[in-house]
């Protein structure tokens, strides 16, 4: 672009602001990484698991961080949907770039653990984000593309806190459990697909406006997120919601048969 600044409070910023953000967020998720490392990682949890533990949740407070953030954006600057190519704001500028710094340190995370291998899908999903947010902060484009994007990170608070609920063994059975996961699917669909859908139809609308070498790639970016999605949504609907009627039923008869939850009889039916 002929001109990649930002209208930033006291003038115009350049990328080298945005790198900036990014390095200072890159060392402060590997100073967090050390610290939940060594304070955060509950004793029972099982060591085959404390790696997992302390990556879901340095996410969670990613997640939560820029999904708080993303919500102010549109709060405060409502004029972000006028037009999601060509806006040009520091507060979302530096949204995007805090969160850049967050994919950089978990994908060094990963690379240093060991851990890509096993955990491939979610490396690939990296390299493409990472590809993706430094060519906008580069070029200083598509940052309302890129905003919308981030909102996916309301469904992660729930996501995430999902997995860790699952780690810590919490009944599955127990309101709060009950309510994250019923969170979880419906942000699925007002947050991943709808911030999906609209980029895709901003891609569709408006493709001339995107040059050829990140048209073609974002585009399949897109297809397969949509993939991983629409496969996630279905996961945890069987999970969570399908699975469990079968499990419900039964211990509706095992307690209309008398029998309590530890396997002994009822008084009541003995008696009959």
């Amino acid at each position: 672009m002929e001109n990649p600044e930002i209208v930033g409070y006291n003038g115009l910023v350049g990328c080298y602001y945005g790198y900036s953000v990014t390095a200072a967020s890159f060392t402060f998720f590997l100073l967090l990484h050390r610290l939940v490392k060594r304070y955060a990682i509950p004793e029972w949890i099982d060591a085959r698991e404390r790696w997992r533990w302390k990556n879901i949740l340095l996410s969670w407070i990613h997640a939560f961080i820029i999904g708080v953030w993303v919500l102010s954006c549109f709060w405060f600057y409502p004029e972000i949907t006028d037009d999601l190519f060509d806006i040009r704001n520091l507060y979302i500028y530096t949204a995007i770039s805090f969160s850049t710094g967050y994919f950089a340190s978990d994908s060094i995370d990963l690379i240093t653990s060991g851990q890509v291998r096993e955990r491939w899908p979610i490396a690939v999903h990296h390299v493409v984000v990472l590809w993706i947010f430094f060519y906008n902060l580069t070029n200083c484009t598509c940052l309302g593309y890129t905003i919308v994007a981030l909102t996916v990170e309301l469904n992660s608070i729930f996501l995430h806190q999902r997995k860790l609920m699952k780690l810590a063994k919490v009944n599955r059975e127990s309101l709060a459990y009950r309510l994250n996961a019923t969170a979880t699917l419906l942000t699925i669909v007002t947050c991943r697909f709808a911030a999906l859908g609209w980029i895709s139809y901003g891609i569709v609308t408006s493709h001339r406006r995107f040059s050829q070498a990140f048209l073609y790639p974002l585009s399949v970016s897109i297809a397969v997120m949509w993939a991983i999605y629409v496969a996630s949504f279905y996961h945890i609907l069987v999970a969570e919601f399908l699975s469990r009627k079968p499990e419900i039923i039964n211990a509706r008869k095992a307690s209309s048969n008398g029998l309590v939850l530890n396997g002994t009889q009822n008084p009541k039916a003995k008696s009959e």
